[in-house]
């Protein structure tokens, strides 16, 4: 029986003889077989695998021995692993007697985590899942276990929340110790230990240690493997710089882009691959929050400083049906900095407007697209015409004579003849917005027109749980012969028949409303009912995930802030969640 105490770097077994095999990720992983050399009769292979693009992939692997323990690897000799597009990463060894008589053998192998228990970026956790072991049938050997809280022994007890730092294949340790049991001849011991990435850790250069060791009895000669060795690379790394303007933010040098990797771990020289995903503005007016995106996967944001401030703001916006749009041209910008980051007033000052056509305000529901532009700075937007007013008729023959009772009638109780927010649109207060998402709380149809009748219907849709209410967006508004408020909606219930599906629908309140909250809960609670959960992001627009609320978390929020068409809570720590119906609900359930 043998204590062999965890820290396996520099310290051999206290055996009658003992084959050691180191594992390298850096990740740095090693480990292997005995050498040519050497007549011991069982061989032990060490490798990483891991899953890329759908593929179980062998990354790197080790069966080479020497008399003499060697240096560690350096990163120049690591193999590379994309972490953003790898997973199921494992560490695997394989045991076999090549010979023709049973041996006594056991194995230790040897974390990741072990090397450096403080900063490896690869290691072993429960939540990952146990080892997969496997060995001939009514085979003699057993899995002991070594983690922090059983120090220097063995346990025959899986860590529930603890990292492991080695796996023993051999005796029963119930005595805490290790030892060896009979391996047949041609027989085979497989091992696989599931790793996951430690995404705090930052340093690229960091090599997390593992090492495999094995006895056999009645050889005296100790061997060790040939290193090898893994690094962590991303598909994507950025870093703050410095910029001319707002508009070189945008230009394909990618100058915050540091590297780029593929799926397999090729270094891709070629920067401007990478997309600029957003730039956002900061409180100050020098700097902005940038995030790439390279195959898929973004980066961190990064910090850009310019060196000319100027900058202008913009927003989409809907003119009156009828009205003067030379009168109006300006009416989308919300904010403008001169070179020296101070506020410019008016807005307008030294910026030219141009559109993609001419805008015509008797063209109802006609968008344009409005270019603003101060020196070389732009900024794209969409202006909207609105509806015409639509004066409700009393001719009692309106073509809704097939009505039901599910909010598609043309009842003058919907009628927006007096909306209390005159715009020009004829639109009442309780209208969504167009562009924005309604869902339906009863069961309700789709019209082919904005007079509803049974020959009219192109879909139904019953009435469904909260989390599954069907979804449509807002393309437009129309009214029946009665006067009666319709949305003009594309179906988006991805997965359904009906996706996709462009139609009619009521704007009856009673039937169908914003899928956004509009509100902050009078307790300041929300509940989360999505069965999969809901993220907190550090931004508005729903980046840089923080942290995850399972189903049925309570959560206390702080702030309501509304984002382009969608709505957001804010939490006391500054981070964001969605304001969705489907996904969340106001007060404790």
């Amino acid at each position: 029986m043998i204590n062999m105490k965890h820290n396996l770097r520099r310290h051999i077994l206290q055996a009658a003889f003992t084959l050691v095999g180191a594992a390298t990720l850096g990740l740095v992983a090693a480990g292997g077989t005995a050498s040519a050399a050497d007549s011991n009769p069982v061989s032990a292979k060490i490798s990483f695998s891991a899953t890329i693009n759908g593929n179980e992939k062998e990354l790197v692997s080790a069966d080479q021995y020497s008399n003499n323990e060697p240096a560690d690897p350096s990163l120049s000799d690591a193999t590379p692993i994309n972490v953003d597009k790898a997973s199921n990463i494992k560490e695997n060894v394989v045991v076999t007697n090549t010979g023709a008589t049973p041996q006594k053998v056991y194995d230790v192998l040897q974390l990741p985590s072990l090397g450096d228990m403080s900063s490896a970026p690869l290691i072993n956790n429960s939540t990952v899942g146990k080892p997969t072991f496997s060995q001939p049938t009514d085979g003699p050997f057993h899995l002991g276990y070594k983690y922090p809280s059983v120090g220097d022994t063995y346990s025959v007890t899986y860590p529930a929340n603890e990292n492991l730092w080695a796996v023993q294949i051999g005796q029963d340790v119930s005595n805490g110790y290790i030892g060896p049991e009979e391996l047949g001849a041609g027989q085979t011991l497989n091992l696989s230990v599931p790793l996951k990435v430690d995404t705090s850790n930052s340093n690229p250069s960091q090599l997390a240690i593992g090492r495999n060791s094995k006895d056999v009895q009645g050889y005296m000669e100790v061997t060790y493997s040939s290193p090898i060795a893994l690094k962590i690379v991303h598909s994507i790394t950025a870093k703050d710089f410095n910029d001319a303007n707002y508009n070189s933010l945008w230009s394909s040098t990618n100058k915050g882009v540091v590297s780029l990797y593929d799926a397999d771990g090729n270094a891709v020289s070629d920067v401007a691959k990478a997309t600029v995903k957003s730039v956002t503005p900061t409180n100050n007016p020098a700097q902005y929050q940038v995030i790439y995106s390279y195959d898929g996967v973004d980066s961190i944001p990064v910090t850009a400083t310019i060196a000319d401030k100027t900058f202008i703001d913009a927003k989409d916006f809907t003119i009156p049906y009828g009205s003067n749009w030379d009168s109006q041209k300006f009416n989308g910008l919300t904010k403008h900095l001169g070179s020296d980051g101070n506020a410019v007033t008016p807005l307008s000052k030294d910026v030219t407007v141009s559109t993609n056509k001419a805008v015509d305000t008797t063209a109802a529901g006609s968008t344009y697209d409005v270019t603003y532009t101060i020196d070389g700075i732009t900024k794209i937007v969409k202006v909207t015409v609105g509806q015409r007013s639509v004066t409700p008729s009393n001719n009692s023959n309106n073509n809704n004579s097939n009505t039901n009772n599910n909010g598609n009638s043309g009842n003058s109780a919907w009628n927006p003849s007096n909306p209390s927010n005159p715009n020009g649109t004829g639109l009442p207060n309780y209208a969504a917005v167009k562009g924005s998402a309604v869902y339906a709380t009863k069961g309700i149809y789709m019209y082919r027109s904005a007079n509803f009748t049974k020959s009219q219907r192109t879909a139904t849709y019953p009435k469904a749980k909260r989390v599954n209410r069907p979804m449509f967006v807002v393309l437009g508004y129309d009214k029946s012969n009665g006067g009666a408020l319709r949305y003009k909606v594309r179906d988006v219930n991805h997965g359904k028949k009906t996706a996709g599906k462009i139609g009619y629908i009521t704007a009856n309140p009673k039937y169908v409303v914003n899928v956004y909250y509009k509100t902050m809960p009078k307790s300041h609670k929300i509940t989360v009912i999505n069965k999969k959960g809901i993220h907190a992001y550090k931004n508005v627009n729903l980046t840089g995930r923080a942290k995850t609320f399972k189903k049925g978390t309570h959560v206390t929020v702080k702030s309501f802030e509304k984002h382009n068409l969608t709505t957001r809570y804010k939490l006391s720590n500054g981070t964001y969640i969605t304001a969705n119906k489907k996904l969340v609900i106001q007060g404790n359930y």
